[in-house]
């Protein structure tokens, strides 16, 4: 059916796909939209438009050559199984085209280590694109949308924080391990090559991270176990990466050991005709890279048989439609979704799978910012004291929120019960005036009472506002909690 349908877009557009040479800008615009409207029923995106006219105009693709990319795309085979019914059989019974890889051959003829072995000679063989790998996700325009878009979903729902122990599984380069350290986290980055790796410790130099964030750590992958410790991470990491592992199975149930119980591991990956996409039998028949299928039944099983408890699918798409003012404010005010969007969006979530395994019930602590909530009630023996006499009082703190509140003294993430310093008016005088310290973890519904003393400030009438505080993290008026003020005199 395939061969029917692009002998028949080969009628359409002639004598356009045997001189291309001939058309003019706006004739070469309107050939692609035909393309995209005949095989997949909509007109070009706008990223399509871009990649397609300037390989077109500067690299001399044909339109032949881009049908039959677009023919070979998640999108189109996906609309090719929903009008017929019978696309796997298709797919078995129809003679593969000449150069045809077909992964599961891939995988069965070469073993893991051939296969680890070809993944880091993928690295060395493209060691001149060095500086291509460490510019991403910002090497290309092309892809930058979707890089960017894709890892900020994943970010999103991983409930990162700081100071937690994440590890980059097929991390290669390590464009996202240097993120993941920008953001607080102690992050070990986990792949198959050296060269990559090794890439990635470049980067770092060339280009490190602002401020005081922990050292990432760079562990080469055997292909089979991990070198860490059982339950040693909080959240795992993998983009664009589980695609290539010849061993899933048996890498989920190392995913799973090293992550701590409560932990999320977090997966941007391709969809289930992947290897069959004209990038990915590119890079088979030239570099042997594996370039699997992501199917998620298959995915889930492995996950339930090594230990996870809850699969999350994310719903999402780096690809925006474009309205006019009336159709947005139609839509805020509760009109009907747009069509065009419906149809985009399921076009990319062919092509497109984000999940997120659970292992066991997850808790929050005081390293996320959204759980945090509390209650102060503030008791001073006096409100009047001697300049060097110093304050003193008990402070209750109720934990209102749903994180439970690490210790104070912990380094990212510990609660403590901070106080401002404010002119009697209001007006800030010193926002980290003092500290009064929570030595115990606090779960949700408990309260903790602390004695407290500290030194005035200078002669004067002030106020003494107290707010708690999760260190690294911000303040829990930021949330919404509510603090307490208590006027002093110094004289």
């Amino acid at each position: 059916m395939m061969k029917r349908a692009l002998r028949q877009l080969r009628r359409l557009l002639s004598p356009a796909l045997r001189r291309p040479d001939l058309l003019a800008s706006e004739e070469l615009e309107a050939g692609l939209d035909v393309v995209y409207r005949f095989l997949l029923a909509r007109g070009a995106d706008e990223g399509g438009r871009r990649h397609y006219l300037r390989l077109m105009r500067e690299e001399g693709m044909k339109l032949r050559e881009v049908a039959a990319e677009i023919a070979a795309s998640d999108e189109f085979q996906r609309r090719l199984k929903r009008r017929t019914g019978r696309f796997n059989e298709q797919l078995t019974d129809a003679p593969p085209p000449e150069g045809f890889v077909d992964v599961r051959e891939l995988m069965n003829t070469l073993s893991v280590a051939e296969l680890a072995a070809t993944a880091e000679d993928y690295f060395r063989k493209t060691i001149d694109f060095a500086d291509r790998y460490l510019a991403k996700p910002l090497a290309d325009p092309h892809d930058a949308p979707d890089l960017l878009g894709s890892f900020a979903q994943l970010l999103g729902g991983l409930r990162l924080a700081p100071g937690m122990a994440v590890l980059d599984f097929g991390a290669g380069t390590c464009w996202t391990t240097r993120f993941l350290t920008q953001l607080g986290c102690a992050v070990t980055a986990v792949d198959v090559s050296a060269t990559a790796l090794a890439l990635g410790r470049d980067l770092f130099t060339r280009l490190p991270p602002l401020g005081d964030r922990p050292e990432p750590r760079f562990l080469l992958f055997d292909g089979y176990r991990i070198e860490l410790p059982d339950a040693s991470v909080d959240r795992i990491v993998c983009f664009d990466a589980f695609h290539h592992v010849p061993n899933p199975a048996d890498v989920m149930r190392e995913l799973a050991r090293v992550l701590r119980p409560g932990g999320i591991a977090g997966f941007s990956e391709p969809g289930p005709n992947h290897s069959k996409a004209a990038t990915s039998q590119y890079e088979m028949k030239n570099f042997t890279a594996l370039e699997n299928d992501v199917v998620m039944a298959d995915i889930w099983r492995w996950a339930r048989a090594a230990g996870f408890s809850g699969l999350e699918l994310a719903i999402f798409s780096t690809e925006s439609c474009r309205v006019s003012l009336q159709q947005f404010e139609d839509l805020v005010a509760g009109g009907a979704p747009l069509d065009e969007y419906g149809e985009r969006l399921r076009g990319f979530l062919t092509g497109h799978q984000m999940f997120f395994l659970r292992k066991g019930e997850q808790t929050i602590d005081s390293r996320d910012r959204d759980g945090l909530r509390g209650e102060i009630a503030i008791h001073l023996e006096r409100a009047e004291v001697r300049g060097g006499e110093p304050l003193r009082g008990r402070a209750t703190v109720q934990n209102v929120g749903d994180a439970v509140w690490l210790p104070g003294q912990t380094l990212v993430g510990g609660v403590n019960l901070g106080v401002h310093l404010r002119t009697r008016d209001g007006r800030p005088l010193a926002v980290d005036f003092q500290r009064i310290g929570l030595e115990t973890s606090t779960v949700p519904g408990q309260a903790q009472v602390v004695d407290f003393a500290f030194a005035p400030p200078a002669p004067g009438e002030y106020l003494l506002e107290f707010d708690l505080v999760s260190e690294g993290v911000g303040w829990f008026e930021m949330n919404g909690s509510a603090t307490a003020t208590v006027a002093i005199a110094v004289r």
